[in-house]
């Protein structure tokens, strides 16, 4: 009973925290004002407008977890991002782009229909309990999507006009991007990297790319790249790496067409490959039912594999690719696991260990790399390497994480220290004979 007048109390005291800090009445807003805690996983408030997002009443939506509102994509995207920003606050980190976010989401109607939703967070710290909370505004931008994609199409046939007039050129150079590590621009041909005017330029070439679609609005690269400047300044900032982005690229010998067309950047990305594509290529066609898979899906995670230096960007200081890397960082993880568990399953263990050694020097912490691992060393039949293993792994536990491994981690090592005792016993046996 204690606990739970504990926790009512606590609720009220973050709902009345932030309804203080708000200027308005939010059971009057049309658009869905919610708060979520990050200890108890659950929303402490959400407002009357909840019906027009999700036909639920807010009664009724306050009972279901967030799960239960999002499309898969949409809910893994939100959790990598989310994630990354609760750590970083509790770290100390106040800086806006940890604070704040504008993101767009796609969410489950009661009758099973999609709605397009832009949601606005806050992330808070309530001193009187010492929690963090989430502090969110859904407004329903599913109309604006309609009228968007019209536009889209729209541009999409001005360029079909404008490359009817452009003279193709089929021995133009090639571009080889990579993303992970260090952002780098190759010519395919000879090979060299495009030197770059400014390093603000280079970064303005590497979000055009990133992008999954020949086309990016005006708007969304100037609260990307200059998210602290007005307007006015920020879009002369865009004009002039605009021109040495295309003079840059020019003076390398390759032709990148950029247009700017109703408030959309469009460009042609044909001629360009990226370690990036060949990931997002993977994860679009690779299932992740290891006792199925065909070589050609080992083939992909094997390339991604060799392609994944290190984590997306994770040499530049660009802050729209924060949320990015934690997602990618994921998927990369779960496919090559997936690898690692197929090799396993197919009992090709040299395989497994390679694998899996490339997943633990990104995630030394994580017991399901190690502990598999170490499953492969004894079905191997590699005692030596499972024993300096186990001992090497106890000793970073003890002392980065002041705690021993998993109980069935200390299993396995048991179960072979208790054969290796049955065996000498038996050995010693034979020898009395």
């Amino acid at each position: 009973m204690d606990k739970i007048l504990m926790n009512n109390q606590r609720i009220r005291s973050q709902v009345d925290m932030v309804k203080t800090k708000s200027r308005v009445s939010m059971e009057k807003m049309k658009d869905c004002v919610w708060i979520y805690d990050f200890d108890m996983k659950r929303f402490l408030y959400i407002n009357a407008s909840s019906s027009q997002l999700g036909g639920l009443t807010a009664d009724e939506a306050m009972k279901k977890k967030a799960e239960a509102f999002f499309t898969s994509e949409s809910l893994e995207k939100i959790e990598s991002a989310c994630y990354y920003r609760y750590l970083q606050y509790m770290d100390g980190n106040r800086s806006d782009n940890i604070v704040y976010d504008l993101s767009e989401y796609e969410q489950y109607n009661q009758d099973g229909s999609i709605k397009h939703i832009e949601m606005s967070t806050r992330l808070d710290f309530n001193e009187n309990t010492h929690s963090v909370v989430m502090i969110g505004v859904s407004r329903n931008v599913t109309t604006q999507k309609i009228h968007q994609q019209e536009l889209i199409e729209t541009i999409k046939s001005q360029l079909i006009l404008i490359k009817e007039f452009q003279v193709v050129d089929n021995d133009k150079p090639e571009l080889q991007v990579y993303f992970f590590g260090k952002f780098r621009v190759l010519n395919s041909h000879v090979k060299k990297p495009i030197k770059w005017r400014t390093t603000k330029t280079e970064e303005l070439f590497a979000f055009l790319i990133e992008n999954d679609k020949p086309y990016v609005s005006k708007d969304k690269i100037l609260e990307s790249l200059w998210p602290d400047l007005g307007i006015e300044k920020a879009a002369k900032y865009l004009h002039t790496n605009t021109y040495n982005l295309k003079k840059d690229l020019k003076s390398a010998g390759i032709s990148f067409q950029l247009e700017l067309i109703n408030g959309f950047y469009c460009y042609d990305v044909q001629n360009i490959h990226s370690d990036l594509a060949e990931l997002r290529s993977m994860i679009k066609t690779v299932g992740v039912d290891y006792e199925n898979f065909d070589d050609e899906e080992v083939d992909k995670i094997e390339q991604v594999i060799l392609l994944y230096e290190s984590d997306y960007l994770a040499e530049n200081d660009y802050l729209w690719a924060t949320s990015q890397s934690a997602f990618y960082r994921k998927q990369y993880e779960k496919y090559v696991f997936t690898l690692a568990r197929y090799y396993f399953f197919k009992r090709n263990y040299p395989s497994t260990e390679r694998v899996l050694c490339k997943l633990i020097e990104i995630d030394n912490f994580n017991e399901n790399y190690h502990e598999l691992l170490l499953q492969a060393y004894l079905f191997d039949q590699d005692y030596i390497s499972f024993v300096d293993h186990y001992k090497e792994l106890k000793a970073l536990f003890l002392i980065e994480l002041d705690q021993t491994p998993s109980p069935s981690i200390q299993g396995l090592y048991k179960k072979y220290r208790d054969s290796v005792e049955v065996s000498r016993n038996n050995k010693n046996v034979k020898t009395d004979l």
